[in-house]
């Protein structure tokens, strides 16, 4: 058995969750309301590929699409985001941020941005680089898993 200090998931869970919990604290401070996780990924998704498809969005994400659905109901109903036919394919809607929305992404950027200078007080920036690497190749090898899991069950 993996002891406690030894386990991966429990050092993940602790980063999301102080990380989360700075970042939630620093939200409050600044007057955004709503934020959460699912939110936050959206937001920045869009800014890094603004109209993406909800499919594609939800891949980014490793987000589901009744959850995806959701939070995009929501934030439409909220201001922040627009669904507008793609120019190739009618059928399909691409998210859009809206202006309202892409203020409250310069807002997220440059919280971010103070959070990274934050941690960087205390890890290099090749620290930093090595742990986005690997939990990249983490969050995929665990997204294969569940999606494994997720067929067998189906």
């Amino acid at each position: 058995m993996i002891a406690f200090e030894d386990n991966l998931g429990i050092h993940l869970f602790k980063a999301y969750f102080s990380i989360y919990k700075y970042l939630k604290k620093t939200f409050q401070e600044n007057e955004i309301e709503n934020m959460n996780p699912s939110r936050m990924g959206i937001l920045l998704a869009l800014a890094d590929e603004d109209g993406l498809i909800m499919s594609k969005l939800g891949q980014k994400l490793f987000l589901e699409k009744s959850t995806m659905t959701g939070v995009i109901d929501k934030m439409e109903a909220d201001g922040l985001v627009e669904r507008k036919s793609v120019e190739n394919d009618r059928r399909a809607l691409g998210i859009y941020l809206t202006p309202k929305g892409k203020r409250l992404k310069e807002v997220l950027m440059r919280i971010i941005d103070k959070a990274y200078a934050d941690l960087r007080s205390n890890l290099s920036a090749e620290d930093i680089a090595t742990a986005v690497k690997v939990t990249k190749a983490i969050a995929q090898a665990a997204y294969q898993l569940s999606s494994t899991a997720e067929e067998k069950k189906g």
